[in-house]
């Protein structure tokens, strides 16, 4: 029988059951060259919004942190959720 954490939550709250965690499978989803440039323009992105200041610096910099994320976790949730894997 499957444990419950066997099974990660959707954005409505039910179980994925189409998409079940593999023990030793890896999240990373995201090319190394990818990677590297989604870190690169996440740094650019945050210091340019952090410079100009306002809403529209904040959002700049919220982007460029989301950029950054991508970058160092491998992990995309849009690649994920179309099932789309650069890694390979």
């Amino acid at each position: 029988m499957a444990n419950a954490t066997q099974f990660p939550m959707t954005h409505q709250g039910v179980r994925d059951l189409d998409n079940p965690v593999r023990p030793g499978r890896s999240r990373v989803n995201v090319g190394p060259n990818e990677r590297v440039a989604s870190s690169l323009g996440g740094a650019v992105l945050a210091g340019a919004g952090l410079g100009q200041g306002g809403l529209l610096g904040l959002a700049l910099a919220a982007l460029g942190a989301s950029l950054i994320y991508r970058g160092q976790t491998g992990h995309c949730s849009l690649y994920s959720a179309a099932g789309v894997n650069t890694a390979r």
